[in-house]
């Protein structure tokens, strides 16, 4: 049996020497290619109405102006082209919502025309130049106005605003309810967030007439769904466009898939055979780049009176903004799934609406469906402690799967493959000491002047490892691997990387197989053109899953070399050891072979070894001591964990403060602590951000008001807590690495540990809900008509 891979104790990120240095270098960074013409600049004009019919758009001043190459309306541009995809979900209709708005636009934001220019202060003047008519219509921004008879339609041929309905039913739903001592309701609303990335999203494209080769530079999470994109839009076959990733300044699930300006800038770059470059500015990122999460649920929870949770039933609004993109529709659709969490729940019942509205769309941000449903189910747990006056933690006891219990099917269908939540909650408990902060809680209230302090728990399992389905021929993961004539080895990978210390990860998986320094192995990805694929960097699923085709691959090159080394020295593959890279026969130091000299003479004789069979990506062959491995595993990885948040209300300003916050993790097998714990620190700023201060706001009308930075509220260093973690392992068996994902754990566990906590401070005053985000102004009025009800 093969013994498992051993974790490994990091150094320093190797990423991190250029971006400290400010030598990284992002899209906007970069100049036009040698021998090429200068770059070209793209600007898009925007809607400033949520709903408007297009009558006419004035461009001749624009078009006027010196150092204009071009001005375009949207219908210009894009009525050849197909629409975008809105993924494979049956029964939802597709608006066929092209790369700009043609004919109607539908919110603030919309892109209705372009520019294009030898400068961009060229094309910003330019852009002011275009006079757009429109015809201003009703618009709908509430997602439950959206269903009234009477609301504004943004589809007419629709007959209504609802793009889909999903329902989902496991277990006996009215026979849990039946058997229920009680019910409660709850009401929740998870509001819309700004994925606010510093970079927002950017391209180049560079068109050879000569050679046919569309070149691309892009911020993406996806390099090889970037080169079907470009290839669907622009009728090029996918061998001919090559896809760079440059630096990654942040995406969060928001940079998976393209809008619809970058395929613009792509088709004027082969317009024009000049590179076009297009950087999305700071305010058009808060109109325009997709949001996450909103999505509002009405919950009936039924339970015992020992704190057992029975069944869920769930009505979910999901404001899918004014059109789909292939993700829109996955991440409502996935909460029901995740709705159990890490508890042995028996029946859920689910219908999840979707609703258009006039608002940007919605895809995919930080966690993508499982901060939604955690935050469902653990708010229910805490009211079901509150009403039955029974310990938060004791009831998440009762309820959670037993570690002899794994693999666990729940009722929703979901195979989680392994777990201990007990062992994870009791050392959140014991690192943030719960019993002492209950102590001086029950103290506090008793005295004559209580504060109002309070605890919040919340456990929740994380899907990681999981894929947006590759074509079929295509595996989801593969890398290349190869023992370099000096040496040194080369890793290959289809990775976009986008700041999560994957070269750091990936060599250090392949120097540990080879028992060599780190330094001596080079990792090269972000480049569609490498013997190497991936379906794309999201779902917290590198490492398990780029990382396992890393290891099979370094393990096939280092079974080559050992039998290549035992055939030219003459020994036994038996007897071989492969120490400081080199091979060498046991017992006999003398009689050895460095790794470089095995490479040079596979090259030089490639007789030695058997031909490695050809890449299926692009059916090249792998020539010399190398090694491709592909790698689908046999199923998602869960990981787990639990939040402990303890905090204090000031009852004159509604302000909080976090006394106390401990987050304990199962990642799986953990190959490198300080990355993990980087990734929990990074994810619970914007968990904590989600639960304290962000928030998507439009008006009545569709304006946002929430559309600069000097609005939308980012939290900054001082406005967030130390953080307390740690970790506990139970290694996936569905991958040879025994990892899982850990990068959005944070924006899971974070907004219910919170909000449970600010309600516990709040619970002696009969304040039993509240919406994210925890405003002062929102709980100072709580406070005030508490004050008002007692006088």
């Amino acid at each position: 049996m093969q013994k498992p891979f051993q974790p490994f104790h990091a150094g320093r990120r190797r990423e991190d020497y250029r971006a400290l240095t400010g030598n990284a270098r992002y899209v906007d960074d970069l100049r036009s290619p040698v021998g090429r013409p200068p770059v070209l600049h793209m600007l898009v004009v925007r809607s400033p109405y949520a709903h408007a019919r297009i009558v006419r758009i004035h461009l001749d001043e624009a078009r006027s102006l010196p150092g204009v190459v071009g001005a375009f309306t949207g219908a210009e541009l894009v009525r050849a082209m197909p629409t975008l995809p809105i993924g494979p979900m049956p029964g939802v209709f597709d608006p066929g919502r092209h790369p700009l708005a043609v004919e109607r636009a539908r919110y603030v934001g919309d892109p209705v025309a372009v520019i294009l220019a030898e400068t961009l202060p060229i094309a910003e003047d330019a852009r002011d130049l275009v006079d757009v008519e429109y015809e201003v219509l009703p618009a709908v921004v509430d997602p439950e106005q959206a269903l009234e008879a009477e609301a504004p339609l943004l589809y007419e041929d629709l007959g209504s605003n609802v793009a889909f309905v999903h329902h989902l039913r496991g277990g006996e739903s009215e026979a849990a309810f039946t058997r229920a001592d009680h019910v409660l309701h709850l009401r929740l609303e998870n509001q819309r967030l700004a994925p606010s990335s510093l970079e927002s999203r950017a391209c180049m494209f560079d068109f050879d007439p000569g050679s046919g080769q569309l070149s691309a530079w892009v911020s993406s999470q996806a390099i090889f769904r970037v080169r079907e994109t470009l290839a669907m839009f622009l009728g090029l076959n996918s061998g001919k466009i090559l896809v760079h990733n440059a630096e990654v300044g942040g995406a969060f699930g928001a940079k998976n898939v393209f809008l619809g300006e970058e395929v613009i800038a792509a088709y004027l770059a082969m317009a024009h055979a000049r590179p076009v470059k297009w950087i999305e500015q700071r305010d058009e990122n808060l109109h325009a780049q997709s949001q996450g999460r909103g999505q509002i649920h009405n919950i009936e929870a039924a339970f015992q009176a020992d704190g057992i949770l029975l069944g869920l039933k769930l009505r979910s609004l999901a404001d899918l903004g004014a059109f789909l993109v292939a993700t829109t529709t996955m991440v409502p659709t996935r909460v029901p799934l995740m709705l159990c969490g890490p508890y042995r729940v028996q029946a859920v019942e689910s219908e999840v609406i979707g609703v258009f509205t006039n608002k940007a769309t919605t895809a995919p941000y930080r966690g993508a469906g499982r901060p939604e449903a955690t935050y469902i189910v653990e708010r229910v747990m805490d009211r079901i402690a509150h009403e039955l006056d029974i310990d938060p933690a004791e009831v998440r006891r009762r309820n959670f799967i037993a570690p002899q219990d794994f693999p666990y099917r729940t009722v929703t269908g979901v195979v989680y493959d392994s777990g201990n939540y007990q062992a994870i909650l009791e050392r959140v408990l014991e690192l943030g000491d719960y019993p002492g902060w209950r102590a001086r809680q029950r103290a506090s209230r008793a005295s004559a002047h209580p504060r109002l302090l309070g605890l919040g728990l919340a456990s929740f399992i994380e899907l990681s490892g999981d894929s947006m389905a590759p074509p079929a021929h295509i595996p989801h993961e593969a890398a290349t691997v190869r023992i370099r004539r000096d040496g040194t080895i080369l890793v290959q990978c289809g990775v976009a990387h986008n700041g999560q210390g994957h070269f750091t990860t990936l060599a250090r998986i392949a120097a540990t197989v080879f028992q060599l320094p780190d330094e001596q192995v080079e990792v090269r990805m972000n480049d569609s053109s490498l013997p190497g694929y991936s379906v794309g960097t999201f779902g917290s699923r590198i490492t398990q899953v780029t990382g396992s085709a890393v290891l099979l691959a370094a393990e096939a090159v280092r079974d080559k070399a050992l039998h290549c080394a035992a055939c030219l020295l003459e020994a036994s593959a038996a007897d071989m050891v492969l120490e400081e890279g080199r091979f060498n026969v046991r017992g006999t130091p003398t009689r050895a072979i460095p790794l470089g000299d095995l490479a040079r003479q596979v090259e030089e004789q490639p007789e030695l070894i058997e031909r490695e069979a050809p890449n299926p990506a692009n059916g090249t062959a792998i020539e010399g001591l190398a090694a491709w491995r592909e790698y689908s595993p046999a199923g998602a990885a869960y990981a787990s964990g639990a939040h402990l948040a303890v905090v204090e209300i000031d009852p004159d300003t509604g302000g909080i403060q976090i006394l106390n916050y401990v987050a304990v993790d199962d990642c799986g097998r953990i190959l490198q602590r300080e990355l993990a714990e980087a990734q929990v620190h990074g994810s619970l700023a914007q968990g904590i951000g989600q639960a304290l201060y962000e928030e998507v706001v439009y008006d009545e009308d569709g304006q946002l008001l929430s559309g600069t930075l000097l609005n939308y509220a980012l939290p900054l260093a001082h406005m967030l807590p130390a953080f307390i973690t740690d970790f506990v392992e139970t290694p996936s068996p569905f991958n040879p690495l025994g990892a899982k994902g850990v990068a959005e754990s944070g924006c899971i566990g974070a907004p219910p540990a919170i909000v449970n906590a600010v309600l516990d401070a709040l619970s002696p005053l009969g304040i039993t809900t509240i919406d994210m985000p925890l405003t002062p102004e929102k709980i100072w009025a709580l406070l005030y008509a508490r004050r008002q009800r007692d006088i």
